[in-house]
């Protein structure tokens, strides 16, 4: 019988040891590469997806048409239609020229901290007129089905208290879903929230109306609300 010398026997060892590391290095190299390509399929996906949701922004998302404005007069009242785009520009231009007083109603007023972010720009206009001495009061809903809606309008509310505005949630007991702003002897009144969505992409249809006899209704409206 012969017996292997101690010298084959660690050189056996070895041999078989490598070829259990190549086994198990083949082994992991094709794990890394199973996990890379899923990787890779998973961030075609993404990209896919990210491509199909700008494709469908810009197809459904027209934000630099502006339907025509117009201005309907008659012997005691004016009235200016304000459709999608044309509303932000009109409001800010009434706040800016407001003399005595706005009062606002509102289901949603969105905080952005972007200073050119038009709703913001319409807060600061807000805080602008306070300073100028006009009586600023602003009523949110305080919502108690979307929690959403209740943290933004807050967030608003102690922005704009900052700025000295009378700012405060409605009682809560109803949803206030009105979008009502009455500044000096001008009402404005529609669909439209104050948020991105809103002034930027929806389809929204509100109005302008000076005329004494509105203009006195929905003050009053808007005391009830606020008392």
């Amino acid at each position: 019988m012969i017996v292997p010398s101690p010298t084959y026997r660690k050189r056996m060892d070895f041999i078989r040891a490598d070829k259990l590391y190549k086994k198990e290095q083949t082994k992991q190299r094709k794990e890394r590469s199973t996990v890379v390509r899923k990787y890779l399929k998973f961030s075609v996906l993404i990209l896919f997806f990210a491509l199909g949701f700008a494709v469908a922004t810009l197809l459904f998302y027209r934000t630099s048409i502006n339907f025509p404005t117009t201005q309907i007069s008659t012997e005691n009242a004016e009235i200016i239609p304000l459709v999608d785009r044309n509303y932000f520009p009109t409001v800010l231009a009434e706040i800016n020229s407001a003399s005595e007083s706005i009062d606002m109603a509102m289901f949603q007023f969105k905080f952005y901290e972007n200073e050119e972010n038009k709703v913001r720009l319409l807060a600061d206009a807000l805080i602008g007129a306070r300073k100028r001495g006009v009586d600023v009061r602003i009523l949110l809903d305080k919502s108690d089905w979307n929690p959403s809606i209740e943290k933004d309008n807050k967030e608003m509310i102690e922005y704009l208290k900052k700025g000295e505005i009378d700012a405060k949630f409605d009682s809560g007991k109803k949803t206030l879903h009105a979008k009502l702003i009455v500044i000096d002897d001008t009402v404005i009144i529609g669909s439209t929230n104050l948020g991105f969505s809103a002034l930027e992409r929806n389809n929204e249809a509100s109005v302008l109306i000076r005329n004494q006899e509105t203009d006195d209704y929905y003050r009053a409206y808007f005391e009830e609300l606020w008392n």
